[in-house]
């Protein structure tokens, strides 16, 4: 080990001190009330209403607040026994519920009660994000680069923002690290089951499965499990969603996340020429993911191409998100760690040409 590593550990701790900072840069201002993680919106009469019933008073947002407050919901009633109740405030129930393995950790898989949700789900994703952090350390260092890279997972602003609003990021993505480190041990079915667990947190990690999996079969491995397995336990999940939410139809609502490719980006160019500062930020993030990608296509690293798939998705969002750095960066997760292992790389003259392989096949 050179001078300039890092044990694992003491990143994960780093990555875990980062996230701590920031939730109490955000919670002292407002008395220590954890509700201002979970996004109650001010314009979401039925979310809200139903938060300050087993809450009390609750911190809003401007307008329709963020996802957490949905995940809030789900928390509560996890195996959706009590849907009427619970899952009835969602804005589309089968679609929520997907997401059902972040909401399912955080409310104790159903014993914890609706004042110990908002904590836990604070709770969980700052432990994600150190667990994410120590498992980027340890790909790090078995592609002999710097473990600190591993600290990209907490300066991930797409992750931070993802805890900033109760989202279920943070555990999707950090599974999906998991499922990398697993699959440099040789340990397929480990790595399955981590991309599923990622699938059930956020279902366009299966993207980045697919991507992993595409890597993989260029080089003449075909490891159908790291798919399929996501795959079977999404639809196995979304047969009992279908019979537990039977009549269940939600309030409705949801912006329109996609659009004819690039038309979402086209409009948000109107937009960002009003906003300096936000003109700005969106064409650094465009930067960064027209970089990462030139640098991606000419390695085989699999946390690069596990990310490419989204650069793909990012053609077909639409205008909601493109014009939003906010939104655009929680859509690109996987590019904003990625692109620091490719760039520190390429400096040490490490980045391997097309052809060569990087690719770890024992921890």
């Amino acid at each position: 080990m050179s001078g300039e590593q890092l044990p694992a550990s003491a990143v994960g701790i780093i990555g875990l001190a980062i996230g701590v900072v920031i939730m109490l840069r955000v919670l002292i201002p407002t008395g220590m009330d954890p509700t201002v993680f979970v996004g109650f919106g001010e314009q979401a009469p039925t979310q809200t209403a139903y938060a300050r019933r087993l809450l009390g008073d609750v911190e809003t947002r401007p307008n329709l607040g963020h996802d957490g407050k949905y995940f809030f919901a789900q928390a509560n009633d996890p195996w959706y026994l009590q849907p009427e109740q619970h899952a009835a405030v969602l804005d589309r129930p089968i679609y929520r519920g997907q997401r059902m393995l972040f909401p399912m950790i955080a409310g104790g898989f159903g014993f914890f009660p609706p004042r110990v949700v908002v904590w836990s789900m604070l709770v969980t994703n700052l432990l994600a994000l150190g667990i994410g952090a120590m498992l980027a350390a340890r790909l790090a260092s078995l592609l002999n680069a710097p473990a600190w890279l591993g600290l990209a997972v907490p300066m991930n602003i797409g992750l931070l923002y993802e805890m900033v609003i109760g989202g279920s990021g943070v555990v999707a993505y950090t599974c999906c690290l998991g499922a990398l480190y697993a699959l440099g041990a040789d340990r397929t079915t480990l790595a399955s089951v981590l991309f599923a667990a990622a699938a059930l947190s956020r279902e366009v990690m299966l993207a980045f499965a697919l991507g992993v999996f595409v890597l993989y079969l260029y080089r003449q491995r075909a490891l159908w499990r790291i798919v399929l397995v996501p795959l079977v336990a999404m639809g196995i999940w979304y047969l009992y969603l279908r019979f537990r939410l039977a009549g269940v139809s939600g309030v409705g609502g949801g912006l329109q996340a996609f659009a004819p490719p690039f038309v979402g980006l086209w409009q948000a160019i109107e937009s960002w020429v009003r906003e300096p500062a936000q003109l700005a930020v969106s064409l650094l993030i465009l930067v960064i993911v027209v970089t990462f990608t030139i640098l991606a296509l000419r390695t085989r690293l699999p946390i690069a191409w596990g990310a490419l798939p989204f650069v793909i998705l990012a053609t077909v969002l639409s205008v909601h998100v493109w014009r939003e750095p906010f939104d655009l960066s929680r859509a690109l997760v996987p590019v904003f760690t990625a692109a620091p292992f490719l760039l520190v790389l390429a400096r040490r003259g490490m980045l391997p040409l097309e052809g060569r392989d990087v690719t770890p096949e024992r921890a």
